[in-house]
């Protein structure tokens, strides 16, 4: 393989553990937040995405460690999928309209 190919390669991981890293510390944020404004339904949510933030982002170091070749982009839509839903979920909850 390539220099240049395993640099694109590896740029990806990083990204990946990049991106897993601020949805965890987003959705650890929500939760502290939500946990200081008592918003029971918001807690739980962000409780339970913070763990599975975690899981995504041990997966992608794994990846790195691993050199795998190519960064999961199921995994990385599915981490920003579920920080978008946990923002608005408190967003909504947090103003009402």
């Amino acid at each position: 393989m390539g220099g240049k190919a395993q640099e694109t390669n590896m740029k990806g991981n990083v990204f990946s553990v990049l991106l897993s890293s601020v949805a965890a510390v987003t959705s650890s944020a929500i939760f502290l937040v939500s946990l200081f404004h008592q918003f029971a339904l918001v807690e739980v949510a962000a409780s339970l995405l913070t763990g599975l933030q975690v899981f995504f982002l041990s997966s992608a170091i794994a990846d790195m460690l691993e050199r795998k070749k190519k960064a999961s982009g199921a995994r990385n839509s599915w981490v920003i999928v579920f920080t978008i839903f946990l923002i608005a979920f408190y967003s909504f909850t947090r103003y009402p309209r």
